[in-house]
């Protein structure tokens, strides 16, 4: 999904129509190329490890997609975190807001709470503080960095207070099976989970007026409310989405080790946004599909767990995802060169796109 890469009115309108046509064209063949690049590299990279890996070889086709459940975690809430970044904004508070989630629903059970009231209650916990980030940043016109910066430490700070020294653990079976490392045949219920929370988020951004708007807005937000898009109340959802996307992850994480930790988010945040950028989504907005996002969620997820497995430290895993994240941000930035987009403009008019409402704007 890809906008005109330029609103700003030349002296020849036929000419800036073409132009503008022009780039949307060639920022569709590039989302598209992206995209079958990163299956190409999905196959590639189980391809290698099949052949060079003998302890990933011997795993089988069910040991490797039992590998699954232990990103797919990262994989929903780089889903939820995409959402928040095609509209050009951050939520920095997501890794914190599944430890709350998972703490939550762990002490709720403890408490003799039905465990699977206790988990849709920890969902709209994860829920309501989406709400709160999104009302700061629609109603007070703050930062999303800043928002998610401060409630990160909120959430994580009442993430301690309520599980205490002591954080439940030793769940149902019934949950511990559903939630964690249960299976339908070879294929973990996890897998089975986030297979339809992608196809939602697919057809959200790619096949409704929501998901256009939310790219619209990320584009140019002036613009997203003189085509009538309701900014505001679109952008709130992004954010109650990316809270209870988070808050799933929680709950993944708690029923896969079957039990609740404060801290137990902690080092999903990086992955989830290099997921999102990987995926082939402008880190300013505007820009970008949920298929490479769902892509990538596994390509980086396979790559870290071959390393592990191939014998490499989880220091090296981080290092090489770090290093993932700085690659695909130069190269999506040459790409971005190549389609007569510079980052200069695209800094430009995402600012201004933000400080024209502000301003008087419609």
């Amino acid at each position: 999904m890809s906008l005109p890469a330029s609103s700003v009115p030349a002296a020849n309108p036929a000419a800036s129509s073409a132009d503008r046509r022009g780039r949307a064209v060639r920022a569709g063949r590039q989302e598209t190329v992206w995209v079958v690049a990163l299956v190409a590299l999905l196959a590639g990279l189980l391809a290698y490890f099949v052949l060079a890996v003998p302890n990933f070889r011997a795993l089988g086709a069910s040991g490797v997609l039992g590998l699954s459940e232990q990103f797919l975690d990262i994989g929903v809430i780089a889903l939820g975190e995409a959402l928040v970044i095609f509209a050009g904004e951050i939520d920095l508070s997501t890794g914190a807001m599944s430890s709350l989630a998972g703490i939550v629903m762990a002490t709720l059970w403890q408490q003799g709470l039905n465990i699977w009231l206790a988990t849709v209650l920890a969902l709209v916990v994860a829920g309501l503080g989406g709400l709160m980030n999104g009302v700061l940043v629609t109603r007070f016109s703050i930062n999303s960095l800043l928002v998610t910066l401060g409630t990160q430490f909120i959430f994580s700070s009442v993430a301690t207070a309520v599980g205490g020294n002591t954080p439940p653990y030793n769940f149902p079976k019934s949950f511990v099976t559903l939630a964690g490392t249960g299976t339908i045949g070879p294929v973990p219920n996890q897998l089975v989970t986030f297979a339809v929370i992608a196809v939602v988020m697919w057809l959200l951004m790619g096949r409704s007026r929501y998901g256009r708007g939310l790219v619209l807005i990320g584009y140019n937000r002036a613009a997203a409310r003189y085509t009538g898009v309701n900014v505001e109340r679109t952008l709130l959802g992004a954010f109650v989405a990316c809270g209870l996307l988070a808050g799933v992850a929680g709950i993944f994480v708690s029923g896969y080790y079957n039990a609740a930790r404060d801290d137990i988010g902690d080092s999903l945040l990086l992955p989830a946004i290099t997921v999102v950028v990987l995926g082939g989504v402008d880190i300013f907005g505007g820009k970008g599909r949920m298929s490479g996002v769902i892509i990538a969620a596994f390509l980086l997820g396979f790559l870290t767990q071959g390393l592990l497995i191939r014998g490499d430290s989880s220091l090296t895993a981080t290092m090489v995802t770090g290093i993932v994240l700085v690659l695909c941000l130069v190269l999506k930035i040459g790409l971005d060169r190549r389609a007569g987009v510079h980052l200069k403009e695209l800094v430009q008019r995402r600012f201004s796109a933000r400080r024209a409402p502000l301003a008087g704007g419609p």
